[in-house]
């Protein structure tokens, strides 16, 4: 009888966590717990665990900490106890105790990638790099380096070696894999920043001149604030204005790149002032008084960021479909606060226009990030 009460809490479990209803779920795994038959079994390490991975799912981790923190396995764990452990284990940094229970299930199941995968990236955390790139490498070549997790562990890997450039490599690689995977932007975005501050402090150890500076920060800047390399072609172009007018003054490179990159962004979404100096480190009043000097002397054109992007080639504004795309991305800045992120956005964009190309994808995709972040600065 007792057998049969608990077969049914595990089948109305199921049941709820399949239809998603996860507070159903929750009393269900509560009932189980309370029943004096499942103390001290496998059962009740199993209600422990899937409870824990619901509080995790709703960000309770203090209740999942504590339900964890004298956790122990009554019997022998079978092999879906031990994943579902690594998966609540990983979730609370707890790498020693997620990495015994992916060896044990690897065990068991020695050819199952994923769980390898898992594997090296516990390793990672717990800096022993050697072996985790052993298995990253070998999972990368039994997928055939087709699988953007993996690639973005590599990447890892080699950003904690100060090996930036096959980071960024690696991200870019798993980025084309998974375009709307926001915890790839996020570390490719850490990475060129990495790769700007590393670029800084090299200019602070060697006295390169300011005019070859600027162009270069500029860029690197526009390219962790989500710009394409048009933009910073433009930046370029400017700076050679202005270095061919003017006579760039001062010790900071930085205030000059911070004034050229409101420069050439300032008509299309883009940054405050205010935003740009913080991200620059300068203050407001020397961005404002650089960029007026720039204004000055570089003679920069009063068009829109569009328009210079379209004089730039963009087959984006150019292309026979531009009045169908501008009529959707129209609709797409009145319905921007509807959608969670970027990538949300981006999907409902992709389904009321088909682009003729890849470029022309990359191209939808930055405008709408454009918007998404003109979204987030104005709200």
């Amino acid at each position: 009888m007792e057998n049969r009460k608990i077969s049914w809490l595990w089948q109305q479990v199921e049941e709820a966590r399949e239809s998603g209803d996860s507070g159903k779920a929750r009393e269900g795994l509560e009932r189980l717990l309370e029943d004096p038959t499942v103390a001290n079994t496998p059962d009740c390490n199993l209600a422990v665990l899937e409870l824990c991975r619901l509080e995790l799912d709703c960000g309770e981790l203090d209740s999942a900490s504590r339900r964890l923190s004298d956790f122990k396995w009554y019997g022998v764990p079978g092999a879906a106890a031990l994943l579902l452990a690594a998966d609540v284990f990983l979730k609370l940094d707890l790498f020693e105790t997620t990495l015994e229970c992916l060896e044990s299930y690897l065990k068991i199941y020695p050819k199952d990638v994923d769980a390898s995968r898992k594997k090296g990236l516990v390793l990672l955390m717990l800096h022993r790099d050697e072996e985790a790139e052993r298995i990253l490498l070998s999972v990368a070549r039994r997928e055939q380096y087709r699988v953007a997790s993996t690639l973005t562990y590599l990447a890892m890997l080699e950003a904690k070696r100060d090996r930036l450039e096959e980071s960024l490599h690696l991200l870019l690689q798993a980025k084309e894999l998974a375009p709307y995977d926001e915890k790839i932007q996020h570390s490719l975005l850490r990475i060129e920043a990495l790769r700007v501050q590393m670029r800084r402090s090299v200019i602070e150890k060697t006295d390169i001149p300011l005019i070859d500076v600027v162009p270069g920060m500029t860029a690197g800047m526009l390219g962790i604030h989500g710009y394409s390399s048009e933009i910073a072609s433009i930046a370029a172009d400017t700076w050679s204005r202005f270095c061919a007018n003017g006579n760039p003054s001062g010790r900071k490179p930085e205030t000059w790149a911070a004034a050229l990159e409101y420069a050439v962004t300032r008509k299309g979404p883009h940054f405050t002032q205010e935003q740009l100096a913080g991200e620059y480190g300068v203050s407001v009043s020397q961005l404002r008084g650089h960029y007026q000097i720039l204004k000055e002397f570089a003679h920069i054109p009063e068009t829109s960021l569009l328009e210079q992007l379209a004089n730039e080639g963009s087959d984006l504004l150019r292309d026979t479909r531009m009045d169908e795309i501008a009529v959707i991305l129209s609709d797409l800045g009145s319905k921007r606060s509807e959608f969670h992120s970027a990538s949300d956005a981006a999907a409902w964009v992709f389904e009321r226009v088909t682009p003729v190309d890849e470029i022309q994808r990359r191209e939808i995709e930055e405008f709408v990030a454009y918007i998404w972040r003109k979204k987030d600065y104005t709200s």
